[in-house]
């Protein structure tokens, strides 16, 4: 299957395999955040020579490449990829690209490519252990928001997302959706996105949880293990519950347990708010992440 179709519910299972393969940090080698961001970026994959290759369209840059990941021949994948660009008459770029993956870059075009770092993409990196205590002067912050949660909230309890509590999770983010009328149509194609991981959860290895209140529905996260990092895709809560987001940060790492020593929390996308709030949490490291251009 080396021509590029639309990633939907029926086929977004099998990328998966693809992605677990792939050994780096980077969010956008993952599943859960192809699936979650497929309508906004109108994404496309296709498989060749036993690899995976995405192409989505950014904004003001236009159609994008993934590098190739998977256990087979990644020249297969290029080539898909520089097939699919000459056939619409772009340019060919590869998005998203980590420092990992420019080596392939380099062994397929030599020299011939520019190589942009873009501050915007870079995923935020956090010690898992800080997010299950938030311990220490540095979260001092994220601890007493927390507390202050649990005070207003004593009878909160994180549960796992349950198919009988769909129709609450919707009800939910439509909540979320109709106090912000000020949403762009990013941010509402985010929450859809959000509600369609939580809904293939349990078939693309992701998990969801939330926090219950007598409010009901507080806070959901939903995310997903692979190697040593929790990339937790999706985070929202009720903002009227004061300290609801660090709180749900904190239960969905200690809900999802052990075996991981970090946590992905992505990309801010160049939102000053959301930068702010990510280095809050005091990360131990930026994923740098590229933009690629490879020349005529």
């Amino acid at each position: 299957m080396s021509e590029f179709i639309p990633v939907n519910c029926r086929n977004i299972e099998a990328t998966e395999p693809y992605f677990a393969a792939c050994t780096n940090r980077i969010c956008d080698n993952t599943a859960g955040v192809t699936f979650q961001w497929r309508n906004i970026f109108q994404t496309h994959f296709a498989i060749a020579g036993d690899t995976l290759v995405t192409r989505s369209i950014f904004k003001r840059i236009g159609p994008c490449y993934s590098v190739p990941v998977g256990p087979g021949d990644v020249n297969a994948g290029f080539a898909a990829a520089e097939r699919d660009a000459w056939e619409q008459g772009e340019e060919l770029r590869f998005a998203c690209v980590g420092e990992d993956q420019l080596p392939l870059l380099e062994a397929r075009y030599g020299g011939r490519y520019l190589a942009e770092e873009k501050r915007d993409w870079f995923d935020y990196l956090y010690e898992a252990e800080a997010f299950r205590t938030y311990s220490g002067k540095k979260l001092h912050g994220q601890k007493n928001h927390v507390n202050r949660f649990y005070k207003d909230f004593p009878e909160a309890e994180c549960r796992e997302i349950t198919e009988d509590m769909f129709p609450d999770c919707i009800a939910f983010l439509e909540r979320i959706e109709a106090e912000h009328p000020e949403m762009s149509e990013v941010e509402r194609n985010e929450l859809k996105g959000t509600m369609d991981l939580i809904e293939l959860a349990c078939r693309l290895n992701q998990r969801a949880a939330c926090l219950v209140t007598r409010l009901g529905i507080t806070a959901l996260s939903v995310g997903e293990i692979k190697g040593d990092t929790l990339f937790a895709h999706a985070e929202k809560a009720d903002v009227n519950a004061a300290g609801a987001y660090p709180a749900m940060a904190q239960a969905f790492v200690n809900f999802m347990g052990t075996g991981f020593t970090y946590v992905n929390r992505e990309d801010d996308a160049g939102d000053e708010g959301i930068r702010y709030s990510k280095l809050n949490y005091k990360p131990i490291e930026l994923i740098p992440k590229y933009l690629v251009t490879v020349l005529a």
